[in-house]
């Protein structure tokens, strides 16, 4: 509760809106697939009163992402899709762009054989593996 939270590749933004229900303080949604970005939108219209998030319809690797910049988060969520191979750029982009808190944690959800290399200031503090899919809970070193 109480927590700021980015929810990269926020797909139809179950992972925000569960957020949102537990009492996070702000959730930002970035998605870029116009497919989805409609399905998000009526979901959290569905919220009714609850408006304490934002929708960046944005690239997270090619688009400027000035609004994200402006804030620090206590958990960043990312569901990239299985075959994205950018995951360490992404990472690179979080400490450049200074998103971070001291204890972040950040979620990422990945098919359980895929190796992603991580910058150093970031470390894996648990995984669980699910199925076909692999949840690391990793901690942002400052």
């Amino acid at each position: 509760s109480n927590a700021t939270i980015l929810d990269l590749f926020s797909g139809v933004g179950s992972f925000g809106i569960e957020c949102l229900s537990r009492g996070a303080r702000k959730v930002m949604f970035v998605e870029n697939y116009s497919g989805v970005i409609p399905v998000l939108k009526r979901n959290l219209l569905n919220l009714n009163s609850i408006n304490n998030y934002e929708i960046i319809e944005k690239d997270i690797y090619k688009d400027n992402l000035e609004h994200i910049s402006n804030n620090q988060f206590d958990i960043i969520f990312l569901d990239p899709p299985y075959s994205d191979k950018g995951i360490n750029k992404l990472f690179l982009k979080f400490e450049k762009l200074n998103i971070c808190k001291n204890k972040s944690i950040i979620i990422l959800h990945r098919h359980k054989n895929e190796k992603d290399i991580l910058p150093s200031n970031f470390q894996v503090i648990e995984e669980k593996k699910y199925g076909i899919s692999k949840i690391s809970f990793i901690k942002f070193l400052n």
